[in-house]
Formats: structure tokens, C-alpha cells, sequence
């Protein structure tokens, strides 16, 4: 279990009982990094008494409840369905005062607790109208109908709530006017959670690293295409990954699998890297997406190549901190790999510039206010 460190007196309502807050997902596992690592932990050091409902076993870590629903459903259908049902009744039981929900499928749910006369929240983590236009599972034929019907159902919740909170300003974008109040929180790195590495380049081996989803959209294919025709060059991947792509990674050169790390294993990780890669497709959520795993190299002090998307090449311009490429241009992405491994005195001077971005700005730190804010205005 983890040590609690509490850094505000408890926040009490006008009755003198200490302020209980709620957050529920049936989507994400109970440590997510944004919804627990980050949200919970900066409410109850806030004061605030927090519960998150989820997934798994009930639990006491570094002072928040965690309320378990049992396993997750394997199907999609049941998962959405009797699943998110029933962390809305677990979550309904515990009583609480603000509940802060981050899956679409709790919506339904959100106007309950709104008609019991609860404070609700919704966090939109992605955009999702534009999301199910890729959906593989949703026949091609359908997916318009289906991202329409979802905008007008979820543009009726958000009407209800009291807040909406997003992970980037072009999601909040779409929220204007459709709800009473939408506050950005951008899933930035906490400090004290990405290590600076500040191990010499120069004393590295010649990685270049991945950490997060592995499917087609996000470039999985790419990347392993990329360092195929590389010598003396080893991709390392990690985070979950989808079956084709484990056959792509199977008949790779150079390539290694580390499967699905905690935040330890990912700082080693990068502490022997010298490149992070975000090759996302460039699918339109993508282009105005902040991945937070940019930002976790930023931290780590490591250089980066991502995709040339107009906001990203914004950031790249204004930190030094990496190279842009082409999606789908494969001998763009090796040039600048090439570069970067062979340069190492400035690939790590890239890397610091990343760090001191993030210092600066693009952190964890810098957004906790806004959150806190924001539970303050509902009070």
C-alpha cells in the first residue's frame, strides 16, 4: 500500500463534513495514470475525500478508496452495457457530493446522478464523434449515423452537467456552447513521476522506444518498418498491444517487446533509450491531439521524432526538443533516427531543451490549480 502525504487541511461543505468526491470509469484500469496518478491524488492533497470506482478490487492507496467492481468484461457489449451499470450503482451507493466520470458510456448514468441532485463532471478524453469514424468495429456504412446519433446524445448529458473537462483546448473546441463550463486539464507529465535520465548518451546503446497502445493508427507498422532496414539499431516497444501487430513485431528486425510496464519499468526504459518515436497515423483526432507520451520524453530528457502534424512541428519549433517526418515516409523517419543516434552530444542537448520545456511548462504541476479550481467553483 502506498504512504499517504497530505498536503491541505480537509475541504469541508457548509454542514462541516468534509467534501466527498467520486470518480468512475469502466473503461480504464483503477491506476490509470491521468484518472489516479494524477486527478485523485491532486484532489486528496487538496483535502478532498476521494473515491474512484473501477475495475478490480477494492483497495486503500495513498489515501484514496478505491472501490472495485470486480473484472472488466472482455466483451466491448458487456463492458458498456451491465458493466458500467454497475460501477454507476457501486458509485451511487458511496454518496458523494462531486462525481467525475471519463467514459462515454457513463453518460446515461451522469444524468442520474444529476437528477439525484449530485455535481457531475464529464471528461472527455478523446474526441469521440470523430473516434468511432475509425472504429473497425463499426461497419463502414454506419459510422457516420452512429458518430451523429452519439453528438446529439451526448450534446443533451453535457447540457445537464456541470462541467466538462477535456484533455486538449481543440476537444474543448467542441464543447462550446453545448455545456455550461469547460475547463482544459492536459495530460501533462508530473515531475515526480517521469524521471530525468542523466545517464551520458554516449554511454547508451543505440535505442529508440515506444511506450503506449500498438495497433496500426498509431504507427506500430511504421515503426517497425522504419528500423528494419537500420543496423545497430533496436526498436524497444512497450504498452498493449493488438494481434496484428504482434505478428508485424514477430517478423521484425531489431525489434523487442517488453509488453505492459508500470511507471518503474517504463523510467528504466527510457534511461536506456536515446530516441522516443510518436508515429501516429494522421487521422484528424490525432492532429490536434497532445499525446502524453511527447511529453513523457520531454521529461525523461530524451529527443523525439513524431509525425509532421501542424501543432506538433509548432511544439518541436518552439522546445528544440525533436524532428518531424512525414507519416508514412519511411525514409524520412530512419534519416532522422540516423541523426539523432549518430549525433549523441545533440540528441541529448535535445533531450535537456525538452526537459526545461517541461519544467517551464507542459507539466502536471502546471495544471493542478485548474483542477482544483474547478472542484472549488462547484462546492
Amino acid at each position: 500500500m502506498g504512504k499517504a502525504v497530505f498536503k491541505s487541511e480537509s475541504v469541508m461543505n457548509c454542514m462541516g463534513r468534509v467534501i466527498k468526491v467520486c470518480h468512475m470509469t469502466s473503461a480504464h484500469e483503477w491506476n490509470d495514470v491521468r484518472i489516479f496518478m494524477k486527478m485523485c491524488h491532486s484532489l486528496r492533497e487538496a483535502g478532498y475525500d476521494v473515491s474512484l470506482v473501477a475495475a478490480g478490487v477494492s483497495r486503500e492507496y495513498d489515501g484514496i478508496h478505491v472501490v472495485g467492481c470486480g473484472e472488466k468484461p472482455v466483451g466491448r457489449r458487456a463492458r458498456m452495457g451491465g458493466f458500467a451499470r454497475k460501477v454507476y450503482e457501486t458509485a451511487r451507493e458511496l454518496d458523494c457530493d462531486i462525481y467525475h466520470f471519463h467514459d462515454p458510456e457513463l453518460l446515461p448514468y451522469g444524468i442520474k446522478l444529476k437528477q439525484a441532485g449530485k455535481k457531475v463532471i464529464f471528461d472527455s478524453h478523446e474526441d469521440v464523434p470523430e473516434q468511432i469514424m475509425s472504429k473497425y468495429w463499426i461497419p463502414v456504412p454506419f459510422r457516420w449515423i452512429v458518430s451523429k446519433l452519439y453528438t446529439a446524445y451526448e450534446s443533451y448529458a453535457v447540457s445537464k452537467f456541470d462541467a466538462v473537462v477535456t484533455a486538449t483546448p481543440a476537444i474543448a473546441e467542441k464543447f462550446v456552447g453545448r455545456t455550461r463550463n469547460v475547463v482544459v486539464i492536459n495530460n501533462y507529465p508530473k515531475l515526480d513521476d517521469i524521471v530525468f535520465q542523466t545517464k551520458p548518451f554516449e554511454e547508451r546503446s543505440a535505442n529508440i522506444c515506444y511506450a503506449g497502445g500498438l495497433d496500426e493508427l498509431r504507427g506500430g507498422r511504421f515503426m517497425v518498418e522504419a528500423v528494419n532496414e537500420l543496423d545497430n539499431v533496436q526498436l524497444v516497444l512497450a504498452g498493449p498491444c493488438d494481434d496484428v501487430i504482434k505478428q508485424v513485431i514477430s517478423e521484425g528486425r531489431n525489434v523487442k517487446y517488453l509488453g505492459q510496464l508500470d511507471r518503474k519499468e517504463v523510467n528504466v526504459m527510457y534511461s536506456n533509450a536515446i530516441v522516443g518515436l510518436v508515429l501516429l497515423q494522421p487521422l484528424e483526432r490525432y492532429k490536434v491531439s497532445k499525446p502524453v507520451k511527447m511529453y513523457e520524453y520531454m521529461a525523461a530528457g530524451l529527443p523525439f521524432v513524431c509525425s509532421d502534424f501542424p501543432l506538433w512541428r509548432e511544439l518541436v519549433k518552439e522546445t528544440g526538443a525533436g524532428i518531424c517526418v512525414p507519416y508514412g515516409d519511411l525514409d524520412a523517419a530512419r534519416r532522422a533516427i540516423l541523426q539523432l543516434v549518430n549525433d549523441k552530444e545533440m540528441a541529448q542537448k535535445m533531450g535537456i531543451m525538452g526537459r526545461k520545456a517541461v519544467e517551464n511548462k507542459y507539466s502536471w504541476n502546471k495544471e493542478v490549480q485548474k483542477l482544483v479550481n474547478l472542484y472549488k467553483s462547484l462546492q
